[in-house]
């Protein structure tokens, strides 16, 4: 059974694109979500630029742990993942997606209780 159609309007508020273009970049960076911060633009063509401004996700020195891969292709990666969970979200087509990390932030495993 179809959802019947209703005559309105639907629309998502800017603050919570905001806070989904957040809450993907963190979970695509592995970075903490209260460093992350996003800005959504309408590029005047109907679709979003999404910009990103993170803390890189390093190793704990002496875990001896080795990141899979150069820091460029993470973050090609995760501008590929944001943009796709983005839009798959939202319903919205993302034009750019933009990374810039501004600090660091040690990836410190935690202990299981």
């Amino acid at each position: 059974m179809s959802p019947a159609v209703l005559p309105g309007t639907d629309r998502i508020a800017s603050p919570a694109l905001v806070h989904t273009a957040q809450a993907v970049a963190a979970e695509a960076l592995r970075a903490p979500l209260r460093e992350v911060r996003a800005r959504v633009v309408d590029d005047g063509r109907g679709a979003l630029v999404v910009e990103i401004t993170s803390p890189l996700t390093l190793p704990a020195l002496g875990t001896h742990t080795v990141p899979g891969e150069p820091v460029l292709a993470s973050a090609h990666r995760a501008r590929a993942t944001i943009a796709e969970r983005f839009r798959s979200i939202t319903g919205r087509k993302v034009e750019r997606v933009s990374v810039t990390f501004a600090s660091a932030v040690l990836d410190v495993p935690r202990r299981v209780r």
